[in-house]
């Protein structure tokens, strides 16, 4: 398989699900539709979910390669309501938290506010999920705990939930608040993988064991960023080496040296 998320999640993932082709997830702060994307690889196996996620860019790319995909232009937390969105330079790192927004501001980046709606997963869901939720991943800078708040645990369980617990662009441990919910609700700790933490269903608990340890040669996978430098390989490989830019310029070069000979 081909990783496609930073930390591996989608390698730990795909342990609980070997060759299912037909899941569904939920992945709240989805960003980018491959770079750094939890749900690519399973949407490649033919897989479907609804990806959440508040900005604009983010969300073209979403609808444009993930047509089978439910994208919506949302927020959500712990109530409806409208809160302040804080953009850092438009990427990865935003976030409704207003404390980790200063941190991301001393790091350098441009930090833009703007005001969204905000709406629950609980909404989302009844609107939405018409059977199984495999997977739900959290990924939304330090407002776990109010996507948590925001579920309904009782009528709509996946498999299991991954959420990002850390606080941002740090190792430091951001879990301590919402962890508890997760637990009342008869989820149970599986795994820490530096950056997020597993819960799987209290009926699934025999399949712990899956996540036991870290992503290893055994997985059989590879970075997509080494996919990526393997079709270049592939492509300069499959080029005629009279037809490559490097053969050009070298000819251009060695015409010059030699009109200069000549003189």
């Amino acid at each position: 398989m081909i990783s496609y998320g930073f930390n591996f999640e989608d390698v730990y993932i795909q342990r609980l699900f070997p060759g299912k082709k037909d899941g569904f997830y939920i992945d709240v702060g989805a960003a980018h539709p491959t770079e750094g994307s939890v749900t690519r690889h399973f949407y490649d196996l033919g897989w479907r979910g609804i990806n959440i996620e508040p900005q604009q860019a983010y969300i073209q790319q979403l609808k444009r390669e993930r047509t089978r995909d439910i994208n919506l232009q949302l927020a959500v937390g712990s109530r409806e309501e409208e809160r302040t969105f804080f953009s850092l330079d438009g990427k990865g790192g935003s976030t409704f938290d207003p404390v980790n927004a200063n941190r991301g501001s001393a790091m350098g980046f441009n930090v833009a506010k703007q005001t969204l709606p905000m709406t629950t997963l609980r909404k989302v869901c009844e609107t939405y999920v018409k059977g199984p939720i495999d997977f739900l991943k959290i990924d939304v800078e330090g407002w776990e705990q109010q996507v948590i708040e925001g579920a309904d645990w009782r009528r709509f369980r996946p498999m299991l939930v991954l959420a990002e617990a850390t606080v941002p662009f740090s190792s430091e441990p951001a879990f301590h608040g919402w962890e508890p919910l997760l637990l009342q609700a008869h989820y149970m700790f599986a795994f820490f993988d530096g950056l997020n933490r597993y819960y799987l269903r209290s009926e699934d608990a025999h399949l712990a064991s899956r996540l036991a340890v870290p992503v290893n040669v055994f997985d059989d996978f590879k970075p997509y960023r080494q996919h990526l430098a393997e079709e270049a390989l592939k492509d300069i490989q499959a080029t005629p080496i009279k037809r490559t830019r490097l053969y050009k310029a070298l000819k251009r070069f060695e015409r010059k040296i030699r009109h200069l000979l000549r003189k």
